[in-house]
């Protein structure tokens, strides 16, 4: 009861954008016909309804604080579940109920690395922990070509009519984006699915001015809703997906970054991809390419993912393993991806958790032909950042 009273309550303070107009939030100031007015169609009756008077606008004006108070309370409520849904569905599966030991290991496991360099066994171990992944490789490349595997049967498939196609809910956090909020919501209305058949879902945290700004500054071609997330706990991109995620209103959700075009064609790939397949196909990912060409390092980034995305993940879809999802262009169930209790907030790489989780349940993930266009990091100390951002999560992982 709780949480569909909160969705109703929330659903007052979001900013809702609608096709050919400026999106600026218009909070509790939406003026209702009377229903009678409205059925019977009767301009007459219409014109018989009268504006508040004095007194009925004064109470109005005092309940209004009362209910954006309301507002508030809920919406920190919807973020500090985001945060404990998973610890508290699943707590073996969460990073939150590591130990200070687990969450040491990786600096730990550095310092080991270092010291092992000055003594011959030492580097000789490290050297052959190096070579692992590489090895590991390089047998799912070989593997995958010479073993037939046995993949569940395809359904038929046959083009669907534009109002026959499910919702599909496009969701993205933001935070100090305001810079490329209009490259990322042109790509979306690029997208070639039916509007009124796409739930886009910003989420926002609630003191990024600039970019809610930047949001509501422009003019939509599809309906947008803003979702401004408290910083409850913590301020991290899997907690805003999981707030961005109770208001989806679509069979399927897709997961896009700040700097993502997808490709115009994307849903209906992934759409048909899924219904190609079984009920435990839940996620497909697109390619995801570095189309940025500045520098070496954002050279290196392209054909880092080229490896990635064209030939590492296909080949682990092949063979029915565990994929280790991309940050974003990942297409899921909604109710599979509710079921398995979203993403991990205290996870840094939520999206190769969350890949791991699924096949932890039964489900399978796979690959579409289908790309997403983003830029890479433009210098070495983003690069370093990211790098051991990733590390640590594959490590909690």
């Amino acid at each position: 009861m709780q949480i569909r009273g909160g969705r109703r309550a929330i659903a007052r303070s979001l900013e809702i954008c609608g096709e050919g107009a400026p999106s600026a939030a218009k909070f509790l100031k939406r003026e209702f016909s009377r229903p009678e007015a409205v059925r019977s169609q009767d301009l007459s009756a219409l014109n018989r309804i009268r504006p508040l008077n004095s007194s009925a606008a004064a109470i109005a004006e005092r309940r209004t604080p009362a209910i954006d108070d309301s507002i508030d309370r809920v919406m920190t409520v919807a973020a500090e579940r985001a945060c404990t849904q998973l610890r508290s569905k699943w707590p073996k599966l969460s990073a939150a109920t590591l130990s200070r030991i687990a969450n040491a290991i990786p600096l730990l496991l550095g310092l080991l690395a270092f010291t092992a360099m000055f003594t011959t066994p030492g580097a000789i171990i490290l050297s052959i922990l190096v070579a692992l992944p590489t090895a590991f490789r390089v047998w799912i490349f070989v593997h995958s070509m010479t073993v037939s595997v046995d993949r569940p049967p395809l359904r038929s498939f046959s083009a669907t009519p534009d109002e026959e196609l499910p919702v599909y809910s496009v969701i993205t956090a933001l935070h100090h984006e305001a810079e490329v909020v209009d490259q990322l919501l042109s790509a979306i209305e690029r997208l070639n699915y039916p509007t009124e058949k796409l739930d886009v879902i910003i989420a926002v945290e609630a003191d990024d001015s600039a970019t809610r700004a930047a949001i509501t500054a422009r003019r939509h071609r599809v309906p947008i809703t803003v979702i401004p997330v408290p910083p409850a706990e913590l301020r991290t991109k899997p907690k805003a997906l999981n707030v961005a995620l109770r208001f989806a209103r679509g069979m399927f959700v897709v997961i896009y970054d700040a700097e993502d075009r997808p490709e115009r064609n994307q849903l209906h790939r992934a759409l048909k991809a899924f219904r190609l397949a079984d009920d435990s196909l839940v996620c497909v990912q697109a390619r995801l390419c570095v189309d940025t060409k500045t520098s070496w390092l954002a050279r290196y980034f392209t054909a880092e993912y080229a490896g990635h995305f064209d030939v590492f993940l296909p080949r682990l879809a092949r063979l029915g393993l565990p994929l280790p999802l991309g940050g974003s262009s990942n297409h899921f169930r909604t109710a599979a991806l509710r079921e398995v209790g979203g993403w991990d907030a205290h996870n840094v790489t939520e999206d190769a958790d969350l890949g791991m989780r699924l096949a932890r349940f039964g489900y399978r993930s796979d690959v579409i032909d289908s790309t997403t266009y983003e830029e890479a990091p433009a210098d070495v100390r983003r690069w370093l950042g990211q790098r051991s951002r990733w590390f640590k999560g594959w490590m909690q992982t």
